[in-house]
């Protein structure tokens, strides 16, 4: 319904699941749906995707409205991505939370504090 990006040599494995849209608010706000509001009447929600070159995302992974996957990102399998991830790191869970970035000046990856 809005936009989704993906960059250049990006690797997905089996069952990804990119959406713009969503049926209704849910972000704690003056807009959010009441649940007494059917689903399908509830107001759209859209915002773009965008993933960044070299990303690399696992077998079943949800990708939900308006994140952006940054360069070089690995999303572990059956992982749902609800937030942004930063360039060259390695996310997983439900939700996805970064759990490795990789250190350009000694060649490795290194565990987060989250």
């Amino acid at each position: 319904m809005e936009k989704v990006v993906i960059g250049d040599n990006t690797l997905m494995a089996s069952h990804i699941y990119i959406s713009d849209s969503s049926h209704g608010y849910y972000k704690g706000s003056e807009k959010d749906t009441p649940p007494t509001v059917p689903p399908i009447d509830r107001p759209y929600h859209t915002a773009p995707v965008t993933i960044g070159a070299n990303a690399w995302l696992g077998e079943g992974v949800f990708i939900m409205p308006g994140v952006t996957i940054g360069e070089g990102c690995i999303v572990g399998a059956h992982s749902v991505v609800c937030g942004d991830l930063p360039d060259y790191t390695i996310a997983a869970g439900s939700p996805a939370k970064v759990i490795k970035k990789y250190n350009f000046e000694i060649k490795r990856w290194e565990k987060t504090d989250s």
